[in-house]
């Protein structure tokens, strides 16, 4: 499934050292700053391989991440009702991060603030999750405890950014700016394509499975509508910049409610009513080729992101299948009635 799946690149950022100078001077202190640039390196060269362990990936940044809170909540003997505004160290380092979806050669975002730091370095975790499930899918055969491992990443992926969008970034000492990774819209994108894509995973096992055609319609239909939601998410921003992602996502709001249509016109033979069948695989023909029209837009649009080939994938062309076998179902079964 490696051509299934659009992904932007990781946000990309500099090295940092920790080194406050005079303000830690006792042994301890030191040792402390070594091991968050350590922690934090040895994270980032982690995070460029997506075919590493999930567990190797979240221990480490659990670690660096608690280091790093020490910059940022308040010490123990201090009361304070906003824990990450107290702290005397989270403005000492300034930190320099990309943006996963930006114009060519465009400056990277600074910022003097640990609080900015962990938001990055979560945000870049949950891209990692994103891609080591689709490396997890791009196999030929993909095991049922995979398929679940795909499944908890991209969950996880979407519950990272949430937590940045809920918990932290309302006290950034900066406000984002559209367009950037941080900015609502963007979060909102990435929340809902990883839930949809997750979701994807158990659409695929229930059509393994063999379940009803009902349940599987009402998956894929609910698939469709958050796809159409992170679409909707992308739609004022820069169209050079994330004009391919936001095709994407198009794309496959179109095909899962083609899915939908495909089922649910199978539900109506089930129940034999041919006739009204009929009227629901005309529009699952209409969904197709809407999907099969804006997969080429998504081949020659700009924008960021390596380019998937999603009309090419068996399941899509598997859907085209469907389509004239259900019809053709569908009109054996109603020239028989009348």
């Amino acid at each position: 499934m490696s051509n299934w799946f659009h992904r932007n690149p990781l946000k990309a950022t500099s090295k940092i050292t920790f080194d406050l100078g005079v303000v830690a001077e006792s042994l301890p202190a030191r040792s402390i700053c070594h091991d968050l640039a350590t922690n934090r390196m040895n994270l980032l060269k982690l995070l460029v391989d997506p075919a590493v362990t999930t567990e190797s990936v979240l221990g480490l940044t659990q670690q660096y991440i608690s280091l790093l809170m020490g910059f940022i909540e308040p010490p123990s003997n201090e009361e304070s009702e906003d824990p990450v505004a107290s702290n005397k160290l989270r403005s000492m380092v300034m930190f320099k991060w990309s943006n996963s979806a930006e114009p060519k050669n465009a400056s990277p975002i600074m910022e003097p603030d640990a609080l900015f730091e962990v938001c990055s370095m979560l945000y870049n975790v949950a891209l990692w999750l994103t891609k080591h499930a689709a490396k997890l899918s791009a196999k030929d055969e993909v095991s049922t405890d995979e398929a679940k491992e795909v499944h908890t990443s991209l969950r996880h992926a979407a519950g990272l950014i949430q937590l940045i969008r809920d918990k932290y970034v309302s006290k950034l000492n900066s406000s984002p700016k559209p367009g950037d990774d941080l900015c609502a819209d963007v979060m909102e994108a990435y929340i809902h394509q990883s839930v949809a894509e997750a979701q994807e995973v158990t659409l695929a096992r229930a059509i393994e499975l063999k379940h009803d055609p009902s349940l599987i319609a009402g998956l894929a239909k609910e698939t469709s509508n958050i796809y159409q939601k992170a679409a909707l998410s992308l739609k004022l921003l820069d169209a050079k910049v994330v004009g391919k992602w936001l095709k994407y996502l198009e794309f496959k709001k179109h095909c899962y409610e083609t899915c939908a249509y495909v089922y649910f016109a199978e539900q109506q033979l089930k129940i034999e009513k041919a006739g009204s069948g009929l009227a629901v695989i005309a529009e699952a023909e209409k969904a197709h080729k809407l999907a099969i029209e804006t997969a080429k837009v998504y081949g020659r649009t700009e924008g960021v992101g390596l380019s998937a080939k999603m009309a090419e994938h068996c399941f899509f062309r598997r859907l085209g299948i469907m389509i004239e076998n259900t019809r053709r179902k569908l009109e054996r079964e109603n020239s028989m009635i009348y």
